[in-house]
């Protein structure tokens, strides 16, 4: 809490969060053929955008999702003491991005800043898609503009955010110094591609995620999160460790077995996923094999960590909905 204290004051005394802050330009980024296939694969299997921003029932991320409103928006994502609205990225006027022009919903995806320079809530995973190319944002940008409009299946709400953890993110506590002029990895380098598709697939976001954020190379990369994800109507679940340790991460399991995991949603010990990572497997079941391939490559080059994840703790109703 303290450390958040010097955050949010060293912050407040620069007197804004400009440097964070890029200028954006009005220029529309062509929709040929081969980047709208680009952009569909990334946004609706890479990123897998749809498992929080397409409509689900009541706005329930545990429901399924209503594939005819694709991207519509509505949903709530609830976490313990938060509940975050997730918008729609359909080209509606009135409550998609029809009024932002293309580069600022590159800014969005990138640097997790609105159309009027207002902090995204984190759980938009920007602090990941910061390392997505610039030509592979362009395609995400003109993929989503190819989608007929669509209606949230709630009005907009305002996040409920307890007080401190509001003031950390207006702050500006979250962000990072524009994301520009980034490159995809080189063809043929089974690593660095693994570590963009892992990106991409914000797997950072929850694996590697620490009481104050997401922890540095430095400390335990990737070794699970040292707090639970509290969804609601789920119960207590936390990431497992996906670093090469023998015992409690993956060195024990073959790559297809692991690549098994991403298509079925089927944990290694044949239990069924629980969210936050089942809402992701309908998109990553759609993963290339190369990609799924270059992503276990990556996890092979992780150093070990012994960190055992804790026994998950289902609410009784959704363990009944699993099978357990």
């Amino acid at each position: 809490m303290r450390s958040l204290l010097v955050v949010v004051s060293a912050v407040a005394a620069t007197g804004c969060i400009g440097k964070y802050i890029r200028p954006t330009s009005e220029e529309k980024f062509e929709a040929t053929p081969e980047r709208l296939e680009r952009g569909r694969y990334v946004v609706e299997s890479l990123a897998g955008c749809g498992a929080c921003h397409t409509p689900r029932p009541d706005g329930n991320l545990t429901a399924a999702e209503d594939g005819e409103r694709a991207l519509g928006g509505g949903n709530l994502l609830q976490d313990g003491p938060i509940t975050v609205y997730i918008p729609n990225l359909t080209n509606d006027a009135e409550t998609g991005l029809g009024g932002w022009t293309d580069d600022q919903v590159a800014r969005a995806i990138r640097d997790g800043i609105t159309k009027d320079e207002k902090v995204l809530f984190p759980v938009m995973p920007y602090t990941s898609y910061q390392l997505m190319s610039d030509e592979d944002v362009k395609a995400v940008v003109a993929y989503l503009r190819s989608l007929p409009p669509q209606k949230p299946v709630l009005p907009r709400r305002e996040n409920e955010l307890p007080f401190f953890l509001k003031r950390v993110v207006n702050a500006g506590a979250t962000l990072h110094a524009p994301a520009v002029n980034v490159a995809a990895p080189a063809a043929g380098d089974a690593v660095a591609r693994g570590k963009y598709v892992a990106h991409l697939g914000h797997c950072t976001e929850c694996h590697n995620f620490g009481g104050k954020g997401a922890r540095d190379e430095s400390d335990r990369y990737m070794a699970g999160s040292d707090g639970a994800f509290e969804v609601k109507g789920v119960g207590k679940v936390w990431a497992p460790n996906l670093t090469s340790d023998p015992e409690t991460g993956i060195a024990r399991y073959s790559d297809d077995q692991l690549k098994a995991v991403l298509r079925t949603g089927k944990r290694l010990d044949g239990k069924l996923l629980a969210p936050p990572m089942s809402l992701m497997v309908p998109h990553f079941a759609t993963m290339t094999e190369q990609d799924a391939s270059d992503l276990v490559a990556w996890l092979r080059t992780l150093p070990p960590v012994k960190q055992q994840a804790p026994p998950r703790e289902l609410d009784p109703a959704f363990a009944k909905l699993l099978g357990e």
